[in-house]
């Protein structure tokens, strides 16, 4: 059996055809197989209430600490959050102004509070100690000394229908 011209160029034809969509298919999956996934975001600031505590609580345990192993800082230190709040501000910036090493080391130890103020928003009351430290850059909120509490209950009437 002699195959002729025309199932020849059938079959020649039907190869080529079949290789080209061969090819074709590669060279359209070929670089999306070896596409990487996009980068992950860049985590951003945890802003959970846990880990705003754990980062004040930290602080505050340094700044314990730091006063606790300099005792003639801690002893000023304390003398001067005894005094009312404007004589306080006034102690505290002298204070600093003669000691500016004690000033950079505890701004050193309540950056991470800084930090996370300024990434999540916040405004976190900090420790007497703290909020002097802050207070050459912005004022920190003042804390009460007590808090007004109502006597009892707020009872609303709510009239008979």
């Amino acid at each position: 059996m002699n195959p002729s011209a025309t199932t020849v160029r059938r079959g020649l034809f039907g190869m080529f055809a079949g290789g080209l969509l061969a090819f074709g298919s590669a060279a359209i999956i070929a670089p999306v197989a070896n596409a990487q996934p996009a980068p992950a975001p860049a985590p951003g600031p945890n802003c959970s209430a846990s880990a705003v505590a754990g980062t004040v609580s930290a602080a505050t345990a340094s700044e314990g600490a730091y006063l606790t192993a300099n005792p003639q800082t801690n002893e000023a230190l304390s003398a001067i959050s005894s005094q009312p709040q404007p004589e306080a501000e006034v102690a505290y910036r002298a204070f600093f102004a003669q000691n500016p090493q004690v000033e950079e080391q505890l701004k050193a130890i309540h950056q991470p509070v800084s930090a996370l103020q300024t990434e999540c928003n916040l405004k976190l009351v900090p420790t007497p100690v703290a909020q002097a430290v802050w207070s050459g850059t912005e004022p920190a909120p003042v804390t009460p000394d007590t808090a007004e509490v109502p006597e009892g209950p707020v009872m609303e009437e709510i009239p008979a229908t």
